[in-house]
């Protein structure tokens, strides 16, 4: 009886927090209640045997990173068996008690033993398959997650413990697409009619944007930011950036003209070097920074309604397959004038 205080006493500490004492006690209390009858009786009849399985019994106490624990414990249980068996074979039974036929109750505990040990193995085994599937159906989840928040390439270099991650590239596209009248549209309707509508925009641009080869950098409120060249390289990055662009507005006055979306696109494209990266500590975020960013920021926010305004180094990887109508010198914020020109389609 003296084992149900001493468990008792076992729970309160674990309820307290000491989880580890907790566990210690229990162990050497597990122990001790296979010792004491043995010892008492003799183990003529196998009972001893039945500590067998608390062997496999540690893993379960113990985290994975308590390796000095685990370590007791197996000590702990192999120890007791072993001491028990040397004793009862060099000291008699305090108790003797009559055992009618000592074999077959040898085999009958050695059977019990073997099965109850088979069955903590099997759903053991059962408990760390399914943590195994929870696990890489997380994994699973956390790549298709991380493989949306950044591009295939970037993400697989994080994945080897590249950081940080820190690119130039000389040969960048960068185009802006911002909504005109979003901000009245907003105001006009509810939350839930604001976000569907941005939602159907921009998914069709994300569509847009893989078909092109391009990569799409971010959201900006109403605006839409996407690269050609980074972080994959692409020769005629530009071209496919132009392609982008009219598509875009295309789909835009589809919406206008299907569903009486009062809202239309400006947009922006400038060519160039910029600077490439992963920044952030619990939300990363792949983003380019530079003059090329900038200018094309400009070119956007100096464009007109529905049309694509492109600086003169984009024009110059454009001549020849689209058409240019040159704007002339146009003033940019922070940049002071610049010459600049309007895609009107592709050459015939």
């Amino acid at each position: 009886m003296a084992f149900v205080p001493a468990l008792l006493l076992a729970l309160a500490l674990n309820l307290r927090g000491y989880r580890t004492v907790a566990r210690i006690a229990a162990g050497l209390i597990v122990a001790a209640s296979f010792v004491m009858p043995t010892v008492a009786t003799g183990g003529t009849d196998g009972v001893e045997m039945w500590i067998v399985p608390m062997m496999v019994i540690p893993p379960l106490l113990v985290a994975p990173a308590e390796r000095a624990l685990l370590i007791f414990f197996y000590a702990l249980f192999v120890a007791t068996f072993v001491g028990i068996e040397a004793f009862t074979l060099l000291t008699p039974p305090e108790t003797v008690i009559a055992v009618p036929n000592p074999t077959l109750s040898r085999i009958t505990n050695l059977t019990g033993v073997t099965l109850v040990t088979a069955i903590i193995v099997f759903v053991y085994r059962r408990i760390i398959t399914a943590a195994e599937m929870r696990a890489a159906q997380e994994r699973e989840r956390a790549e298709r997650l991380l493989a949306n928040i950044l591009p295939d390439a970037i993400a697989h270099r994080l994945k080897r413990d590249e950081f940080p991650i820190a690119d130039q590239a000389e040969n960048v596209t960068v185009p802006f697409a911002d909504v005109v009248n979003f901000t009245p549209y907003a105001a006009a309707h509810s939350a839930d009619e604001v976000v569907n509508m941005l939602n159907r925009l921009f998914y069709a641009f994300d569509d847009m944007v893989e078909r092109q080869g391009l990569e799409k950098i971010k959201t900006i409120g109403d605006a839409y930011m996407v690269a050609g060249g980074v972080p994959d390289h692409h020769a005629d990055n530009a071209v496919a950036v132009a392609d982008l662009a009219f598509e875009m507005l295309a789909f835009a006055e589809a919406l206008r003209r299907d569903d009486g979306v009062d809202l239309n696109l400006r947009i922006g494209i400038h060519s160039g070097q910029v600077v490439a990266g992963v920044i952030g500590k619990r939300k990363l975020s792949y983003d380019l920074w530079g003059d090329t960013v900038n200018t094309a920021a400009r070119l956007e926010s100096a464009s007109e309604t529905g049309r694509i305004h492109v600086s003169e180094a984009t024009a110059e990887r454009l001549n020849g397959v689209f058409i240019l109508v040159e704007r002339g010198a146009v003033p940019l914020k922070g940049l002071g004038k610049m010459r600049t020109f309007f895609l009107s389609g592709r050459s015939t």
